[in-house]
């Protein structure tokens, strides 16, 4: 591929560049002869375009091809061609235009549209190594302005792609580059974390450069303009949105949470700022918040998510302030948001206290999966709230400032006030996660209101309201603890309901009849629920939390990922919790997922999730791959191919019985040409048609036959690229007929089955399976039929490799290869052997042929008996004499041995 590109590309290129190296480095010249030829080859090199000498290269560099000294200067030209400009776009090209996987993939219709994940490895292990005599440093810093251009959708289409997986998996997916402090992070990440947060750059300032002129708004010096800033928000979501591995996510998003939080709770004042700040940060700072799962320590407030409580601390800030460094703030300006440096000093904003509560409360009630965190918030607050009021004389502290209070420490407690009153009102559902704890928080504040201070009116009604919330919760369930608790709570309800003098005495009147009469209003048929155990809650809070990441629909890759493991993780603990037909339905759609790594990962899932329950898992993956109602396009029913692979392979000992007969048979009905499909029928006739408008409407406009870009190529070449089309166009369904790729794919699977567990799959399916084989050689001798006829050959070969593997296990399977059949298997494949027109075919026959030969051969030779015996040894008698009996057998012998 690399000579013909070369030879079409720019053919005297190749006698230019041997040329100049031939005088660079002839001996018979001067030294300074050749120090001028050098500087010429350099010049060449350098002169011409990267598109015409990244071919050329790629052929000299080959072995053998040029002297030693020239070699090393091409090899390195060629290692350095992604620095030029477009350079980093150009080699992507080159490499997806050579690599088997994708320069004959078929259907594309653009460069990007066939993009594989074997080329995009090639082009990400190309691209991450830096070449030799250049620092790693130096080369990423040099190839990363390209691939952020790239990265966002600044070149072909499908280089956006291609960008992310480079620097997500090439790049800082590896620990010698990607850790924090490493080349590939310093180049890819603090750039653009920087941007957001410069404190996280190295510089404590990644503002305008000493060559720059430094740009003041007022008295304020500006780090970050708004576009930059706008432009990092959209890269790092570009780059966590394309990049599935939730790892990577997590180190990226994490040192940025607060400017996350800062920026997604802006109240902007105008559509500009909500599109380019505002939605972008909102996403990343979900991503993080569900990746992040609940610790069990306890953080700074309290709560035991550590990020929760890190926002809480900074609700109103809109910057960082840090002792001894930088300190900044986030700024409106006319084209959107900067970062200004401000001196530092209390970050006190009274005035946005209302819109960043009401945006905290929003981003709570937007992921469900922090339903539990919520309840744990309240309760701090809470308690907070409650032990705050305790040393105060006045129930309007948060309304009144007293003397040895800091303006701080004023917002700190209207925020939780704020809080407080804006989360019973907007989610008061999500409150009660542990009635015991909000119960006796209740107890207590109600006995310290009889005992302590009757004049304190505010903390018991607060109390009664918690109290109504949980006896409405529907999660609420009496027993024995709650039960004792809420006869203390009832005595107290009872002296408050009696201070008629106070305004919460009805409240608490009504309540109290409430848990009088509460077990007669309860159905007395009804039986109790029963409790579940510890583990069972916690395991059906990892379900749903894993079963809402992998369903919404706006859950980027990495929080579908994280999801996958979560469910996974309960499959592995064999949990009572787990709906096996959901987890089905779950893992199969995620199989037609656009992400490579999500559908790699529902295929391990699936395998693990058939380690306990196989029959389940591969009945409903063949009922699928059959596909009677025709719901799955070709690529779908692969992938259902490829996991049902999988997951024979890893539970082959269960491949017995009426389950081997039933996937069996589905494996043989597609691979068959029995299988009728009227609705691809109909959609490959409604494609003709659609393609034959097409073509006579282009021959009208040309006012004849359409020109073809294949026409400027060689005769030969030209009529290989016909064969190759008819072949690949020939895969298709055509008069309803199974596709040829999945009919193959089937043989294929089954012939892993017979090798996997012949006995299990039985004489009369591989009778059925060796029948199909024979005729698939002997009846479709079209070319397009080749990946067909070598999967058939292959599953010879299985059977012959099961049976060789029975015979040296002394398995007696009851049936074989004999006689006439073994006869006419041999006859058909020297067949094939000699007249397939397929290569690949022919080989396979000839190794199938060489197999059977060497099969026979080993029957022919008896097993030999292990034998682990001592005998006796020549020279030696190791058998006692005067111990046989009359017979000649040994018999035993009993010795006394006295203990001294």
């Amino acid at each position: 591929m690399a000579q013909y590109n070369s030879r079409r590309a720019e053919p005297p290129l190749v006698d230019k560049i041997l040329q100049s190296g031939k005088e660079a480095f002839d001996p018979t010249l001067s030294p300074d002869a050749r120090r001028s030829n050098a500087q010429s080859l350099l010049a060449l090199l350098d002169g011409t375009s990267t598109l015409s000498l990244m071919p050329v290269l790629n052929l000299l560099i080959q072995p053998g091809r040029v002297p030693e000294e020239l070699h090393a200067i091409l090899i390195s030209t060629l290692a350095r061609l992604p620095l030029r400009p477009r350079g980093v776009q150009h080699t992507i090209e080159f490499v997806l235009s050579v690599h088997p996987s994708t320069s004959n993939a078929a259907g594309g219709t653009g460069r990007g549209s066939s993009i594989s994940h074997e080329a995009l490895n090639a082009s990400s292990r190309l691209l991450s190594s830096p070449p030799a005599g250049m620092s790693a440093q130096e080369w990423f810093d040099g190839i990363a302005p390209q691939l952020f251009s790239l990265l966002q959708g600044e070149g072909e289409p499908g280089m956006d792609k291609a960008a992310a997986y480079i620097i997500g998996f090439g790049i800082l997916g590896r620990k010698q580059f990607g850790a924090p402090g490493m080349p590939g992070w310093n180049a890819f990440v603090e750039p653009v974390i920087g941007s957001i947060d410069p404190l996280l750059s190295k510089a404590n300032s990644i503002g305008p450069t000493p060559k720059d002129p430094i740009e003041f708004i007022g008295s304020r010096r500006v780090l970050v303009p708004a576009q930059e800033l706008a432009r990092s928000l959209s890269i790092l979501s570009t780059l966590v949105t394309s990049h599935p591995h939730p790892s990577l996510s997590k180190r990226l998003l994490r040192p940025v949470l607060l400017p996350l939080w800062y920026l997604s709770s802006w109240e902007p004042s105008k559509e500009e700022s909500l599109t380019a700040y505002r939605k972008p940060a909102t996403v990343l700072l979900k991503v993080v918040l569900q990746l992040f799962p609940t610790t069990t320590e306890l953080k700074p407030k309290g709560l035991k998510n550590g990020l929760l409580s890190s926002i809480l601390q900074n609700l109103t800030s809109k910057g960082r302030t840090e002792s001894g460094r930088l300190s900044w703030t986030y700024a409106s300006d006319h084209d959107g948001i900067r970062i200004d440096e401000v001196d530092p000093k209390d970050d006190v904003q009274l005035e946005s206290i209302d819109g960043k509560v009401n945006a905290f409360i929003e981003l709570l009630n937007s992921i469900p999966e922090l339903e539990s965190d919520i309840s744990d918030l309240f309760m701090v607050l809470c308690r907070n709230w409650f032990a705050t009021n305790a040393n105060s004389s006045k129930p309007l502290i948060f309304m009144q400032m007293q003397p040895e209070d800091s303006l701080k420490d004023v917002q700190d407690r209207l925020v939780e006030a704020k809080l407080i009153q804006q989360m019973i009102s907007k989610c008061p559902n999500k409150l009660v996660g542990d009635s015991i704890q909000v119960l006796e928080l209740i107890n207590q504040v109600f006995s310290d209101f009889l005992s302590a201070d009757p004049g304190k009116e505010n903390e018991a009604g607060v109390s009664l309201s918690l109290l109504n919330i949980v006896l409405t919760a529907p999660s609420f369930r009496p027993n024995t603890e709650v039960d004792a608790l809420m006869d203390s709570i009832k005595v107290s309800l009872d002296k408050i309901g009696k201070m008629t003098q106070l305004e919460i005495s009805a409240t608490a009147r009504n309540l109290l009849l409430f848990l009088t009469y509460r077990n007669s209003m309860e159905d007395p048929g009804t039986e109790p629920l029963s409790t579940p155990t510890s583990r069972q809650v916690e395991d059906r809070k990892t379900y749903s939390l894993g079963m809402s990441y992998l369903t919404a629909t706006d859950s980027p890759p990495p929080v579908r990922a994280q999801g996958l493991e979560l469910i996974t993780t309960l499959i592995r603990a064999n949990s009572s919790i787990l709906d096996i037909p959901a987890l089905l339905v779950l893992f199969s759609s995620l199989l037609q997922d656009d992400e490579e790594y999500i559908y790699l990962k529902a295929i391990q899932s699936l395998d693990q999730l058939s380690q306990k329950h196989p029959k389940a898992v591969m009945k409903d993956l063949i009922d699928r791959y059959v596909d009677p109602t025709e719901e799955y396009d070709l690529d779908q029913r692969l992938r259902l191919g490829e996991a049902l692979h999988h997951v024979m392979k890893s539970n082959y000992l269960a491949l017995t019985g009426e389950l081997s007969q039933s996937v069996c048979e589905g494996l043989l009905f597609i691979a068959s040409r029995r299988g009728y499909r009227p609705k691809s029928e109909r959609q490959q006739a409604k494609k003709n048609k659609l393609k034959r408008k097409q073509n006579a409407a282009a021959e009208e406009a040309w006012g004849g036959d359409v020109p073809q870009l294949d026409e400027v190529l060689e005769a030969e070449t030209q009529a290989d690229e016909e064969i190759l089309s008819q072949i690949v166009g020939g895969w298709e369904s055509k008069r309803g007929m199974e596709d040829v790729r999945i009919r193959t794919s089937a043989l294929a699977i089954l012939g892993s089955a017979i090798e996997a567990n012949v006995e299990g799959v039985g004489s009369k399916i591989v009778s059925t399976a060796l029948d199909l084989s024979i005729h698939i050689l002997t009846l479709e001798p079209e070319p397009e039929k080749g990946i067909l006829r070598r999967s058939a050959i292959l599953l010879i070969m299985s059977f012959i490799r099961a049976l060789d593997s029975a015979s040296r296990e002394r398995k007696k399977l009851g049936f074989g290869l004999v006689g006439q059949s073994l006869e006419d298997v041999q006859r058909i494949l020297e067949y094939v052997e000699a007249s397939d027109n397929d290569g690949l075919v022919k080989q396979h026959a000839r190794d199938v042929i060489e197999g059977l030969q060497a099969w026979q051969m080993n029957i022919l030779i008896p097993p030999q008996k292990e034998d682990t015996e001592l005998k006796e040894l020549a020279g030696l008698s190791i058998t006692p004499r005067g111990l046989e009996d009359s017979t000649g057998r040994i018999r035993p012998r009993i010795e006394e041995i006295e203990e001294r």
